[in-house]
């Protein structure tokens, strides 16, 4: 979906002046006892975006806020949107919300619309994610103009196929790697040395076939939080070569090379061995994917102070400033639709169950670097 960098983000009105709204809204009598009585989710909002009266339903699906408290908030304020911190609606990347759009097309047009919003959250004992179904359309009450807007979860519904759709995506990508494998002893016309090699390539896509299995196990539940991250000792340079034998014989990696940076290093740390794999697996295939023919991919792996492990991967392409905004967008991908668990479900993982960080640079010239900062010896949930 294109961001729409035509709607306004008019200024707020205060509080005391969204309060005055909610008292005359409320002194409507049955239309705001209309919308309590109903199940669905709903808030009205003003012209600027701003939540005047919001149902008993909304005020649960806002974690139990009053009607005051919400009172003159915007949408992504009372749900924890982790972008509200720089005002709901007017940060650069809030273009490509789907609630702004659609709250956006009914101001301008008049009629309903419907999109989806996918939120990362930022607030305690909440999912990290929300994934909405947002409906609005023109409201008239009080004598006056409004939007009001239906938000309908449908977090299990995307979830369970996107999950289904990347699954069936990297076995699909497995089982071709296996073929050309087999392809090439069944041919025969290598030698002994070479069929070796083959059988040993052979193996590692087995055990990538393995951990794509267990990877959508581990991300099944870390999205109902319920996983629990293990504590094992893990080498730096050992773990760098397991990934690059587990990736290298992919489809995606084919015509590409992957190295070790120079500036390496060699280090023990603490942490879940398998969410590590998954993290980095995930950025190195980001990374071929993104990648043109005989371009080189390196990962990087060194100390930052005494309590930090960083590990880096680096391709040579830059991105757009649309996929920069929507990185870490929960479904956002560039590779189709139901995709896009990869970018975050490395940044749910390393920052919910690791204790680490997971960030990014795109810069002409000096390509795409996706960097995960592990502490040593970690406190994990």
């Amino acid at each position: 979906m294109a961001a729409d960098a035509a709607l306004p983000s008019p200024r707020r009105i205060d509080r005391a002046e969204a309060l005055s709204d909610l008292r005359r809204v409320q002194a409507a009598g049955q239309v705001p006892r209309a919308l309590d009585s109903l199940a669905a989710p709903l808030a009205v909002l003003n012209a600027r975006r701003q939540v005047i009266f919001a149902n008993k339903a909304f005020q649960d699906f806002a974690r139990g806020a009053s009607m005051d408290e919400i009172c003159g908030s915007r949408p992504g304020d009372v749900l924890g949107c982790v972008n509200a911190h720089h005002g709901c609606g007017d940060w650069e990347g809030c273009g490509f919300c789907g609630a702004r759009q659609a709250i956006g097309e009914t101001q301008k047009t008049g009629q309903p619309a419907a999109r989806e919003c996918h939120i990362t959250v930022d607030a305690p004992e909440s999912p990290p994610a929300r994934d909405l179904l947002v409906r609005t359309t023109p409201f008239e009450i009080a004598g006056s103009d409004y939007v009001m807007v239906n938000f309908s979860d449908i977090s299990d519904l995307k979830r369970r196929t996107a999950l289904e759709r990347i699954f069936f995506h990297d076995i699909q990508n497995t089982a071709s790697s296996f073929r050309v494998y087999l392809d090439l002893l069944r041919r025969g016309e290598t030698s002994e040395d070479a069929k070796r090699n083959l059988l040993e390539r052979l193996m590692a896509v087995c055990d990538t076939l393995q951990e794509e299995i267990e990877g959508q196990k581990i991300m099944l539940s870390a999205e109902n939080g319920t996983l629990r991250a293990q504590r094992n000792l893990i080498e730096s340079h050992s773990l760098a070569v397991q990934l690059m034998t587990q990736v290298e014989g992919l489809e995606i990696a084919q015509g590409r090379t992957l190295v070790i940076a120079p500036f390496s290093e060699k280090f023990s740390f603490i942490s879940d061995d398998a969410l590590v794999k998954r993290i980095l697996v995930n950025m190195l295939k980001n990374a071929l994917e993104a990648s043109p023919a005989g371009a080189v991919v390196t990962i990087g792996l060194r100390r930052t102070g005494a309590a930090r492990a960083a590990f880096s991967v680096h391709n040579p392409s830059c991105m757009d400033q649309k996929v920069r905004l929507q990185v870490f967008r929960r479904y956002f991908s560039t590779k189709g639709a139901d995709r896009g668990l990869g970018t975050w479900g490395m940044k749910l993982l390393a920052e919910e169950y690791l204790g680490g960080r997971v960030a990014f640079t795109s810069t002409p010239g000096e390509g795409t670097i996706f960097t995960l900062t592990l502490p040593l010896k970690p406190r994990m949930r």
